[in-house]
């Protein structure tokens, strides 16, 4: 009988390699913001420690105990050890002091008098000081064009978590109307389902205006527009934000920008820059898009020419979008990406793309 080998075999191997990637797809598909515009890692937060000083009781004589029975030993109470904080706690800054009695501060000196301050003062006043001079790309207001014609995107995913690649699969559904729209923005990974990002509302003179956003994995959060109100409103009880003139979210904004490219797309040239309000399902600020360069990007080995937005991050935890759109496919999105922070990112190509029929009418809208 042969001896046993010590080694795994290959088939175990195998297995083990794809439970791996599962567990890593699993994460992007799992994380609050997966696959959006405005991403941001909030670091863990805790309580601040607080020390306390006893002071030593003097002892007192004891009293001789009637049995020769030793007295026990007294067992010193700890306060139980506090919850796991919120994730809205600050953080406390570390402290490289002992566990003491912080000392008293050294008094503060008393201010000098009138008249010193007065011989002090300079004899002539100082200029204003100049405000820091910061170069940005020149702001191009957005005016939109004819919408893109009702069609769905396939594409190729495939990205990096923790040093791990991994491949799935995702689409861009676009439909319309002369009044409504819907879009959708989808994510399919094997044995974990999908993750959708919708956007429904009305279609307007100046383009888009979502009316509802939502991100659906395992349960769906929403976002609200209330025109009436003139406020955008989050279901996780988030404070409402006001609602501005142009306002997306992060899938109807693709649409919008591609609209505003068929417009006029002499008048957006690299370097240029649109602002734009931007809701998640966590808030609503503006977003600055800049057109970087024209660029060519290939899909199923073809060669299609495209412009390049670029939406940069706006704070330390935030992710940096890239949209290369295709004048040969109304301007809709050929290629996204998207990198965090860490250096994970999710880059989606165009794999196939067909015509959809318009978006039935609405009971509300038939005459």
């Amino acid at each position: 009988m042969a001896p046993s080998s010590p080694w795994p075999s290959r088939r175990s191997l195998i297995l083990i390699t794809v439970l791996v990637v599962l567990v890593h797809i699993g994460l992007l598909l799992g994380g609050p913001d997966a696959l959006q515009l405005s991403l941001r890692a909030e670091p863990v937060k805790t309580p601040p420690f607080q020390t306390r000083q006893i002071e030593a009781v003097a002892p007192s004589t004891p009293t001789p105990p009637k049995a020769a029975r030793k007295a026990p030993a007294q067992r010193t109470q700890t306060a139980p050890h506090p919850d796991f904080p919120p994730a809205d706690t600050p953080l406390p800054l570390p402290d490289s002091s002992p566990s003491e009695a912080i000392p008293a501060p050294p008094p503060t000196p008393a201010p000098p008098e009138p008249a010193a301050i007065a011989d002090s003062a300079p004899t002539e006043p100082v200029p204003p000081a100049q405000p820091l001079q910061t170069a940005s790309p020149p702001w191009v207001p957005l005016s939109v064009g004819a919408l893109p014609p009702s069609t769905l995107i396939s594409y190729k995913l495939n990205g990096q978590e923790r040093g791990f690649n991994y491949y799935a699969n995702g689409e861009l559904r676009w439909q319309h109307n002369p009044t409504d729209y819907e879009a959708a923005l989808t994510v399919k990974a094997f044995l974990l389902g999908s993750r959708v990002f919708s956007s429904a509302g009305r279609v307007g003179t100046q383009g888009l205006m979502p009316t509802r956003f939502a991100d659906k994995w395992r349960g769906e959060r929403a976002t609200h527009f209330d025109a009436e109100q003139q406020r955008i409103v989050f279901s996780n009880n988030k404070p409402p934000a006001e609602l501005q003139a142009g306002a997306q979210d992060q899938v109807s904004l693709f649409v919008q920008l591609a609209a505003a490219m068929t417009g006029d797309p002499d008048r957006y040239k690299p370097g240029t820059s649109v602002s734009i309000q931007t809701a998640t399902v966590n808030e609503a600020v503006p977003w600055t898009l800049t057109m970087e360069a024209e660029e060519v990007v290939s899909v199923d080995d073809k060669n299609i020419p495209t412009s390049k937005w670029v939406c940069l991050p706006r704070g330390k935890y935030d992710t940096k979008v890239e949209l290369w759109l295709s004048k040969a496919h109304a301007w809709l999105p050929v290629r996204i990406r998207i990198t965090q922070v860490s250096g994970n990112f999710i880059d989606m190509r165009m794999d196939n793309l067909q015509p959809l029929a318009p978006l039935p009418a609405k009971a509300t809208d038939k005459p």
